[in-house]
């Protein structure tokens, strides 16, 4: 795939290079022209007497550039000097453009010699032209003069040269090949994103098909082909507005194929609903240029190269947002029709020579692009697949490596879970990872792990969790057979009546896997077969093994955490130390600024400190403190934190909370501390000054709200204590 952009240049290049112009047969005889503007209805004899005015204005190039306007007719004048001998049969050539009416004339008589226009159907012999033909009369040679009446009603370019017979056959051959080509690219795809649909309906393929075809038919209107198919040579009654309207038609499909392709939902998905309006808008505004009967000519050819251009950036920045490394191809072949665009501008202002590529290469470039839209993402999901089968084709592990795996992953999954549990988490989420890492090598029927009075609490594990009511009925008719099994420390299979709570089971197979739980606690891993399936020595040792494993896990998970509690917390008071709350802090100003919630600290200063302080030293500040901290830790609420900000007071953290919010919860800590019972030996009583501050919506340093916490607090406390400050 990544060769593809390399070969598709090349593929470009080449259809340059057939598109240069082709060799004449007879040297061409030189053209002179000149050109002016007169109202409709003016007269060859008029021009010539001088009755119109202000006359002929001579052209230095084989063409120019044309404003046509119904009211206004073009006349060119052309002199040129045929060869005297006979038997040449000359044509002029004129470039393909939407003009009503082309009509060539001869003196003395003024007489129509040819005629054409762009909106009549070509002959059957030459259905996709590139120029008019218009045949000169056989007696013509030597100096000759004559005249085009050209009647329109858009902006184009005009380019005349004469050919003999032979050059002009092999021009429209090779223009044939060239439209043909195009054409054929754009239906293709077309036909076969119907195909890519019936094989994955959420590729967009149809967006693409869409834009395939609002592209032909622009191509087809544009090049005044559209009027060669039958089914639509009805149009040809609307003139110039349906090429423009049409032209205008692809933008919108080609926004939306480029949304598709360029993954935009997931690359901006803000943007999406934009892209969509985009391109359904242009789609709509082209149809009432088209249908409406409003719009002139000439304003719906300024609103579809105006549209185009709008289209053309809207694909081109959503190629850019495309993270893939496949959408360089579409990008370079979308730039090239932006370039190939200016080209036929340059073009019509006889800058560069009217080859083929420099007046359509838009098209194929076009066409390249919407292929490519079709083609990476088809070929990519391809690729995909194989590389899916590719993997499934792996051998099937033995039973011993799936032993291995799955002794591999409970190892892994209790290291994860463990580590970012809570501690009441811990024992839980060790049982939870026993029975699911057992479920893949042990076929069962059910499973559970019952640990009575483990570190305080009564605990029961049942995997599936439908199965937990007759474990409970197991638990209450054979605790004691059971317990005394625990005790064993050997794994044991026995049959048993398993009764549940809807009636008796048939006799099931159960292991019973001891615990390592210290007495006067127990427990056991009990894994449920059908009675005639028993246990293997190897699977009653592998049983023991992961039990041994997740029990070991979720002990030294416990004590990692008991130790971290305990290297945190502040052993006066029994909250956590100033550097751990600071940390805390940091934590929380992070998650407040991503989030853009609020986060309020309160600085909490015992009244009463440094009197205790000066009365008993440091032993009598600590006393009046702890039963303070003792009070907090009993009304701050689930999610808040609390530390000690000093020798004197205490910070609590309280997330989600406004300034004001937090002031009402600070209020209510003071008002419960003031009610506080103490021993008299300690103070009479005791009360508190509280400061309150918010962080800053962007605030990143903890220091600041540090700062005007513990100042609020000071000025409570000289204000006469036993208040808030914020």
């Amino acid at each position: 795939m990544r060769y593809l952009p390399a070969f598709l240049i090349a593929s470009l290049l080449a259809l340059w290079l057939s598109a240069a112009p082709a060799r004449a047969a007879a040297p061409a005889p030189a053209l002179d022209l000149a050109v002016m503007e007169t109202p409709v209805g003016t007269t060859l004899d008029d021009i010539l007497t001088g009755r119109a005015q202000p006359g002929f204005t001579p052209v230095l190039t084989p063409g120019f550039s044309f404003q046509a306007r119904p009211d206004r007719d073009l006349w060119v004048r052309i002199r040129t000097e045929l060869p005297e001998a006979g038997g040449t049969d000359w044509r002029l050539a004129i470039v393909r453009a939407p003009l009503d009416r082309i009509q060539l004339k001869l003196l003395p008589d003024a007489r129509v010699v040819a005629e054409e226009s762009f909106f009549h159907a070509a002959g059957d012999d030459n259905p996709w032209p590139a120029n008019f033909l218009l045949p000169l009369p056989a007696e013509l040679a030597g100096k000759s003069e004559f005249y085009l009446q050209l009647q329109g009603k858009v902006n184009g370019g005009l380019h005349l040269r004469l050919q003999d017979a032979a050059t002009a056959r092999a021009s429209e051959a090779q223009a044939r090949r060239f439209f043909r080509f195009t054409y054929g690219v754009l239906l293709l795809v077309a036909v076969l994103s119907l195909v890519r649909h019936v094989e994955d309906n959420r590729s967009g393929a149809p967006a693409v098909g869409g834009a395939a075809l609002g592209i032909w038919l622009a191509c087809l209107g544009i090049n005044g082909h559209l009027y060669s198919l039958p089914e639509l040579s009805l149009l040809a009654d609307r003139g110039a507005t349906v090429p423009q309207a049409l032209l205008l038609l692809c933008a919108g499909p080609m926004v939306l194929a480029t949304r598709y392709y360029s993954g935009l939902g997931k690359a901006a998905p803000g943007l999406v609903p934009w892209a969509r309006g985009l391109g359904w808008g242009l789609v709509l505004l082209a149809l009432w240029g088209m249908l409406g009967g409003v719009l002139t000519p000439l304003a719906t050819q300024w609103l579809a190269w105006v549209g185009n251009g709008v289209a053309l950036t809207a694909c081109l920045v959503m190629l850019l947002m495309d993270s893939r490394s496949y959408r360089w191809a579409p990008l370079l072949t979308l730039l090239g029709a932006a370039v190939a665009v200016l080209l036929r501008v340059l073009a019509d202002a006889q800058v560069l020579a009217p080859t083929l590529f420099n007046l359509y290469g838009w098209q194929p470039m076009l066409a390249a692009t919407v292929a490519l839209y079709l083609a990476l993402p088809w070929i990519r999901a391809r690729l995909q697949r194989w590389a899916i089968r590719k993997r499934a084709e792996a051998p099937e592990p033995t039973a011993a490596e799936k032993i291995q795996l799955a002794r591999e992953r409970l190892v892994e999954s209790l290291q994860a879970g463990l580590k970012s549990a809570a501690d009441g988490d811990l024992k839980w989420i060790a049982f939870r990872r026993l029975l699911d890492g057992l479920k893949p090598v042990l076929s069962q029927t059910s499973a559970a792990v019952v640990a009575m009075h483990f570190h305080g609490e009564d605990l029961m594990q049942v995997e599936p969790p439908s199965a937990e009511g007759r474990y409970r009925e197991l638990l209450a008719q054979r605790t004691t057979l059971l317990k005394n099994l625990s005790r064993l420390r050997a794994p044991q299979q026995l049959g048993i009546d398993f009764d549940g709570p809807v009636g008796p089971l048939g006799q099931v197979q159960l292991a019973v896997i001891p615990l390592p739980i210290p007495k006067p606690g127990w427990g056991a891993l009990l894994i449920e077969r059908q009675a005639d399936v028993t246990y293997s020595d190897a699977e009653l040792a592998l049983c023991a093994e992961f039990a041994a494993v997740a029990i070991m896990a979720g002990e030294e998970a416990a004590g990692a955490v008991k130790a971290q509690k305990s290297a945190e917390t502040d052993p006066a008071t029994g909250v956590l130390r100033v550097e751990a709350l600071r940390q805390r802090l940091d934590k929380h100003m992070e998650t407040a600024r991503l989030k853009q919630t609020p986060l309020s600290l309160l600085c909490i200063q015992l009244d009463q400190a440094a009197a205790l302080r000066e009365g008993s030293g440091e032993v009598g500040a600590t006393a009046g403190l702890r039963p303070v901290a003792e009070l907090l830790l009993e009304e701050i609420e689930y999610g808040d934190v609390i530390g000690r900000s000093g020798p004197d007071g205490f910070l609590v953290l309280a997330p989600g909370r406004k300034l004001l919010q937090a002031r009402d919860y600070a209020e209510r800590l003071r008002a419960a501390i003031s009610r506080l019972r103490i021993d008299p030996r300690i103070a009479p009583s005791l009360s508190v000054s509280v400061g309150v501050a918010q962080a800053g919506p962007d605030e990143r340093d903890p220091a600041g709200i540090l700062e005007r916490a513990a100042r609020a607090a000071q000025i409570a406390n000289k204000n006469g204590g036993n208040q808030i400050f914020n």
